[in-house]
C-alpha cells in the first residue's frame, strides 16, 4: 500500500510538472489594446462607437475600427474579413480598387483587429451586421457593394438580406469569398473538439496557449498549395489575435441569436431583392468545403458563371493570390455599375 501511494505521488508530480512545462512553452499574454493601435493603425484609420440591441433587449456598445480609402463621391466597396483575421487581409485588393475609381471601406469586425467587443461580451453575425450598417449610415453611404470572407461573408449576406431597401439602403452587389452558410457562426470547423475548447472552463485557459510556431501551422493549413503566408502576414494575424480579450471572446462568445431557418429566410431575400451575387472559392479550402458553393447556388438561384473556384487556393483566396482574384471582382463590379 505504501509503495502504491509512493508511485501515485510520483505520477502526480510528473503530470503536474508536464502541465507546468507545457504552460511555460505555450502561454502568451494578451497585447494591450493601445499597443496594437500603435502598431497597426494607419492614416486612414477611424473609430466609430455604436450600440446594438441584444436578446436581453438592452443596448450594448461596440467600437469599430475601419479604414476609409478613396473619394467619398465614388462608388463604395465594403469588405469584411473572416474569423481570426482583420481588415488588413483586404489591403492586397485595395490599391487596384482605388485605381479603378472605387472608394474602399475595410472594417474590423467585433473582437477582431483594432475593434473592441460588445459591452456584454457576446457577438453574432446579426449583431455585427447591425454594427456595420450603423457605421455606413454614420458615413452617409446609401449605395454600396459589400463582400466578405468566411465569417465576414456571413455578415455580408445577413446585412444585404436584412437592410437592402430600408431607409434608402441600396446593396449594389454581394461578393462572397469562402463564406459561411446558414449553419455555423464562426467560419471555423465545428465538432466535439471545437465545443470542448469553447466551454466556459477551457476557453479562458486554451485561448492563451497560442505560441507563434503553433499559429504558423494553423495559418499554413488555412492556405492552399499555391503558396504559404509570409512572415509579415503571420505577424499581423498573430498580433491582432492577441489583442486584449480577443482570443477568449472568439472562442467562447460567438453564437447565433436566430435559428438556421430564419438565417435561410434572410439569405433567400437576396433572390427576391434581385441583388447580384458572385461567389469566389478556394478549391482546397479545409475550413469550409468547396461543396458549400452548391448550397449557395441552390438557395440563391445562381448560374455556373456566378461561381468561380480557384484550384490550389484555400480558405483566403484573396490573400493567397490577390492578382488573380481581384480581376474577377473588378469584372463583377464593372458589370454591375
Amino acid at each position: 500500500m505504501r509503495l502504491v501511494l509512493k508511485i501515485t505521488k510520483y505520477v502526480v508530480l510528473i503530470i503536474l510538472s508536464l502541465i507546468l512545462l507545457i504552460s511555460i512553452v505555450m502561454f502568451r499574454n494578451d497585447i494591450p489594446y493601445a499597443e496594437a493601435i500603435e502598431l497597426y493603425s494607419e492614416d486612414e484609420s477611424n473609430f466609430f462607437t455604436t450600440e446594438v440591441v441584444g436578446q436581453d433587449e438592452m443596448n450594448h456598445d461596440v467600437t469599430l475600427h475601419y479604414l476609409d480609402y478613396g473619394d467619398p463621391d465614388h462608388i463604395t466597396v465594403v469588405l469584411l474579413h473572416g474569423a481570426f483575421s482583420s481588415a488588413l487581409t483586404f489591403e492586397v485588393w485595395k490599391d487596384r480598387l482605388l485605381d479603378e475609381g472605387y472608394r474602399v471601406i475595410l472594417i474590423d469586425l467585433p473582437y477582431h483587429g483594432l475593434s473592441t467587443g460588445f459591452s456584454d461580451q457576446v457577438t453574432s453575425i446579426r449583431r455585427s451586421a447591425e454594427a456595420v450598417m450603423n457605421l455606413l449610415i454614420h458615413l452617409n453611404i446609401e449605395s454600396f457593394f459589400i463582400g466578405g470572407n468566411s465569417m465576414g461573408g456571413g455578415v455580408s449576406w445577413y446585412l444585404a438580406g436584412s437592410y437592402h431597401g430600408e431607409n434608402q439602403t441600396n446593396v449594389l452587389g454581394l461578393i462572397l469569398i469562402d463564406s459561411i452558410y446558414p449553419m455555423s457562426s464562426s467560419g471555423a470547423p465545428e465538432g466535439g473538439f471545437i465545443n470542448f475548447i469553447s466551454s466556459d472552463f477551457i476557453a479562458p485557459i486554451i485561448s492563451k496557449m497560442t505560441p507563434r510556431f503553433l499559429f504558423r501551422q494553423l495559418l499554413n493549413g488555412v492556405y492552399g498549395s499555391f503558396g504559404s503566408p509570409t512572415d509579415e502576414v503571420i505577424d499581423r494575424y498573430y498580433t491582432m489575435l492577441r489583442v486584449d480579450g480577443h482570443r477568449e471572446s472568439i472562442l467562447q462568445n460567438t453564437f447565433e441569436e436566430i435559428s438556421v431557418d430564419d438565417q435561410l429566410v434572410i439569405l433567400e431575400h437576396l433572390v427576391t431583392m434581385d441583388i447580384p451575387v458572385i461567389i469566389l472559392w478556394g478549391e482546397e479550402d479545409s475550413w469550409i468545403p468547396v461543396e458549400t458553393t452548391e448550397l449557395f447556388k441552390e438557395t440563391l438561384e445562381l448560374q455556373d458563371e456566378d461561381i468561380i473556384i480557384y484550384p490550389e487556393l484555400g480558405h483566403v483566396p484573396m490573400e493567397e493570390d490577390p492578382e488573380r482574384t481581384i480581376l474577377d471582382v473588378l469584372a463583377f463590379l464593372d458589370f454591375n455599375t
